[in-house]
């Protein structure tokens, strides 16, 4: 599995994953055309999971990246086949690449506090729930609290995820 910066001709795989029924309470999503700005900004990054067998199966967004505290915000993460291991993999591959290629002190995310297999995910790889905003994201069911999750730089050392 490696991971690769994401194109303008990856937007179709982006909106098919986040747009998928079966996510409809799990990932949030945007129009094609905020993908496509959002690609050019410097705050950003999408990566494609790609796997040597079946290509692309998963893609991240980091935002963040500009800020002078060195905090990445894990903006949205999600997978062709949930289940497989492959979120996992994703996730381990992404939080190297904050830490050891793009130096970030401190990797965070919100998640939906009703999503306890993306929490215990996240705790596998050593992150930590801060806090709750509650009734903090809108989804088409209504609305959710976030649970707070982060990674410091020193925890994910200590680690080695």
């Amino acid at each position: 599995m490696k991971l690769r910066e994401a194109k303008a001709g990856d937007l179709d795989f982006i909106t098919e994953l986040e747009n998928r029924p079966e996510y409809l309470n799990l990932v949030y999503r945007w129009p094609r055309d905020r993908h496509l700005a959002s690609l050019k900004d410097p705050d950003l990054r999408y990566l494609i999971c790609e796997d040597e067998r079946a290509g692309a199966c998963g893609f991240a967004i980091l935002c963040g990246l500009s800020q002078p505290e060195r905090t990445v915000k894990l903006q949205r993460v999600a997978v062709a086949t949930p289940g497989r291991g492959q979120g996992s993999a994703l996730l381990r591959a992404v939080t190297r690449l904050v830490f050891d290629e793009l130096g970030a002190h401190r990797f965070w995310l919100g998640v939906y506090a009703d999503n306890a297999r993306a929490r215990a995910a996240y705790r596998g790889l050593g992150f930590v729930e801060e806090g709750t905003l509650r009734d903090g994201a809108l989804r088409a069911d209504g609305f959710v609290s976030l649970v707070l999750m982060s990674i410091l730089e020193q925890e994910y050392r200590a680690g080695a995820v």
